[in-house]
């Protein structure tokens, strides 16, 4: 969760993605923090680690929600219905990792500032280690707080996504959702008439 300077050139920055494209899945995705580098995070920094079964306790509250909603039977007026439901949890979710970028980025910012200090010397170490370290504890409640925050809108996701495609609800199974996933690639191939790679 860094700005990461190109290496077309020394000038060249990378613009945030969250702050130039609409909040979508897709744009989540990019962002999001890998869940190993927040259970890292959280070690280091001896915070309780993220809630590994939240985007299943996601998914299921969705789902609760959709049965119980009183939904248009049209299927575009569903779809913009079901969209509607997904949004607060995409933007939140957009919203708190754009905020632990940026948190990240002050945190690599004063820890800078702090080991120049050290190698110039000065009185104004302590002020300057403290910064540091507030702004390395926030970026790590924040990376949580995404991690978490994503989590989320993915189950919500699973369980609209299901609703679109007019399938009933299921609890999450890897097992069954690999095999769904391979039996729709050989679909397409067969339908795109080309053999199926093996």
């Amino acid at each position: 969760m860094r700005y990461e300077t190109m290496s077309l050139g020394g000038n060249v920055i990378r613009f945030p993605v969250e702050l130039r494209a609409k909040p979508s899945i897709e744009v989540l995705m990019d962002i999001e923090p890998d869940v190993r580098e927040v259970m890292l995070v959280a070690e280091a920094f001896g915070l309780d680690g993220p809630d590994l079964e939240g985007r299943e306790k996601a998914d299921r509250a969705m789902a609760a929600t959709i049965a119980e909603a009183d939904l248009p039977a049209d299927p575009e007026e569903l779809r913009v219905a079901l969209n509607g439901l997904l949004k607060p949890f995409v933007d939140r979710a957009v919203g708190v990792c754009a905020e632990a970028r940026q948190a990240a980025l002050r945190s690599d910012e004063a820890n800078e500032n702090l080991a120049r200090a050290r190698i110039e010397g000065g009185y104004w170490l302590d002020p300057l280690e403290s910064a540091a370290e507030g702004w390395a504890n926030e970026a790590a409640r924040l990376q949580l707080a995404a991690y978490e925050a994503a989590s989320a809108a993915h189950g919500a996701g699973r369980a609209i996504d299901l609703a679109k495609r007019g399938e009933r609800w299921r609890p999450h199974n890897l097992e069954e959702d690999v095999e769904a996933m391979l039996a729709a690639e050989k679909a397409g191939h067969e339908r795109r008439g080309r053999p199926r790679k093996t």
